[in-house]
């Protein structure tokens, strides 16, 4: 029992200087984006960014985890986008900016819904052809958009048909089958496209 309260006393001596080093690396982070990043992204937990193509701090937090963060600072996030800067990010600023975005939001991607799946399935593998959305043309005059498709057959009822594979009257279509967690997905899109 001796031994467990000095080691007790050593970690509630830790644990303020931990906050007190996290403290210190969110602050150079806000310094460094400060410095470098405001002409562009808004890095403060309200408002617009002043360059409406630049997401504001807060939502990177949202998107990204830590290490994604950290990596992608070293990396270059410059290669994304023509307009950032391409400017050499040493790893300990990559953690301070890191730690400042990280203390804007959760740090945790949300999670993604079945129906914003279900759109990623259908782009990848239909969008050629079909116009997915509730407005656009098809790309192919001759492929139903995917809102007139719904107003016919109830979603549901296609589910047989996603996972063994569509089979159409013309040969242009390729013979498409999705796994099960596939077909909810899709399913769960497809009932979006449905007229209230």
């Amino acid at each position: 029992m001796r031994i467990a309260l000095p080691f007790l006393a050593l970690a509630a001596f830790a644990l303020p200087a931990l906050a007190a080093g996290e403290a210190q690396m969110i602050a150079e982070g806000k310094r460094l984006a400060q410095i470098n990043c405001t002409k562009c992204h808004n890095i403060e937990p309200a408002g617009a960014s002043p360059l409406a193509e630049s997401p504001p701090f807060r939502e990177i937090a949202k998107n990204y985890d830590r290490e994604e963060l950290i990596d992608g600072f070293m990396d270059g996030l410059a290669v994304r986008h023509p307009l950032m800067p391409n400017w050499d990010v040493t790893q300990p600023q990559a953690e301070a900016l890191t730690a400042f975005v990280m203390s804007l939001g959760t740090g945790q991607k949300p999670e993604e819904s079945q129906a914003a799946r279900g759109f990623d399935l259908l782009r990848a593998n239909c969008a050629r052809c079909h116009a997915i959305d509730a407005s656009s043309m098809s790309p192919n005059g001759k492929a139903p958009p995917f809102r007139n498709v719904v107003r016919n057959y109830d979603p549901d009822a296609l589910q047989e048909a996603l996972a063994e594979g569509i089979v159409t009257g013309h040969n242009n279509m390729p013979e498409f089958a999705f796994e099960p967690d596939d077909v909810t997905a899709i399913i769960a899109y497809l009932d979006t496209l449905k007229s209230p």
